[in-house]
């Protein structure tokens, strides 16, 4: 059961398999190859904000805004580009918006001791309210075709976007898993109060891991904006649930302190996976969200009984050591 908490991503990675195996099995064009680069360019939002919540989830937080912050940060962008602002300046200002959105969550979790989950649902309805307040209810359309044309390019047979946030993820997921304050993020999760008396500030390592959910959530804002090429103050609502769950599928567990960004990526796989194996087995779409639901409930409650079973077969074995070592303490004592 170590060996499976340890390696949990690699249990998700053998149900990715295995899903596209049973739908092949049924329908074989379901693994042909512009079907694979299709579920490619579909999950490459979902893992952008599956990441973000992952960094957050582990500091034992939660962040349900990220869907909100998609919306904002991409009208935002979305009027930047359609005014004529060069696409690099565009980009840049899109990401340090989806960053201070983040942080504001951040902010409000540490300094103002409110509760994640009621911050987060807070910020969700206030960025979906600015958001609509911005465009009037309308898109935000005619984004010029250079900037759209990155949505088209291919590279290898995958769309180039694919490969960028490829990019992005394995150095948010190098970041996580090599630096300090990478470290930090999980310390601040597994145990906040000894992180702080060790020296961690664990204050802003919360405010950088919201700061962070915010930047790829805005980053997923560029990539939607690149693919439809329009965006309206509705993009995005209710993803936040998916990513939560595709990161809780990856491994990444609510407790905190425990999970990888590769799990993450992997658990929005996952759940495209799964969604769009739907149609090919002619299941209504609207069954998606009972879909990705049951899955969820399996995951957490696989990971509650794993856990469970570990802190029994600890405290076993802490029985044993203090029963064994006392007798022979006895012993030696009257030697």
């Amino acid at each position: 059961m170590k060996q499976l908490l340890k390696h949990r991503e690699a249990v998700t990675v053998l149900g990715v398999v295995l899903l596209f195996a049973l739908v092949a099995l049924v329908h074989p064009s379901f693994v042909s190859g512009g079907n694979l680069a299709r579920i490619a360019n579909s999950t490459v939002i979902l893992a952008l904000l599956a990441a973000g919540s992952a960094i957050v989830i582990i500091t034992r937080n939660i962040d349900v805004s990220v869907g909100s912050t998609l919306a904002l940060s991409g009208i935002v962008g979305g009027l930047l580009l359609r005014d004529g602002v060069p696409i690099v300046v565009a980009v840049l200002a899109v990401l340090a918006l989806g960053a201070v959105l983040g942080a504001i969550n951040g902010l409000g979790v540490t300094y103002g001791h409110v509760p994640s989950i009621v911050m987060t649902l807070g910020t969700l309805a206030a960025y979906r309210g600015i958001s609509f307040m911005i465009t009037g209810g309308y898109s935000v359309e005619n984004i010029p075709s250079e900037y759209r044309q990155l949505g088209r390019l291919e590279l290898l047979g995958l769309p180039v976007l694919v490969w960028g946030a490829l990019l992005v993820l394995a150095g948010v997921a190098l970041a996580m898993g090599r630096t300090r304050i990478g470290r930090h993020v999980y310390a601040t999760g597994d145990n906040h109060g000894g992180a702080h008396l060790i020296g961690v500030r664990t204050n802003a390592v919360v405010i950088f891991a919201y700061a962070a959910s915010g930047l790829l959530a805005a980053a997923a804002a560029l990539v939607f904006l690149a693919q439809i090429g329009s965006i309206s103050n509705q993009a995005g609502q209710g993803i936040e649930m998916r990513a939560i769950a595709a990161a809780v599928i990856g491994g990444v567990a609510l407790t905190g302190g425990v999970g990888t960004i590769a799990g993450a990526v992997v658990g929005a796989l996952f759940i495209t996976t799964a969604t769009s194996s739907l149609s090919f087995l002619g299941i209504p779409g609207f069954w998606a969200d009972t879909v990705i639901g049951a899955i969820l409930l399996v995951a957490l409650f696989a990971d509650a009984r794993v856990r469970a079973a570990l802190d029994r077969r600890r405290l076993t074995d802490r029985y044993r050591a203090r029963h064994t070592v006392a007798p022979q303490l006895a012993e030696s004592e009257a030697r």
